[in-house]
């Protein structure tokens, strides 16, 4: 579970860095209109994400610690494949 929020965590401290330099853009359509209006606003948005999603998975890691693992390390795999073929397409 730590893994896939510390990906996430990086990836707003990254993207709202870079973005604020006019460095990159947001490809993410749900989470685009939050960041060109503000870096902070895309921030606030982004970090309740994780802070929900780390909510959600603590509690049904209660019931069913396998299954969540299980999600987080697909997940993190996931949001770095992602991530990395933005990254790429964008270059």
């Amino acid at each position: 579970m730590a893994l896939l929020l510390g990906i996430g965590f990086v990836d707003l401290i990254a993207t709202a860095v870079l973005h604020s330099q006019g460095k990159i853009v947001e490809l993410n359509p749900l989470m685009k209109p939050f960041i060109e209006h503000s870096e902070w606003l895309f921030s606030a948005v982004k970090a309740a994400t994780l802070i929900a999603a780390w909510i959600v998975m603590a509690r049904y890691a209660k019931h069913n610690l396998d299954f969540v693992r299980k999600a987080c390390a697909v997940g993190a795999i996931a949001y770095m494949v992602i991530w990395t073929s933005w990254f790429f397409a964008a270059s």
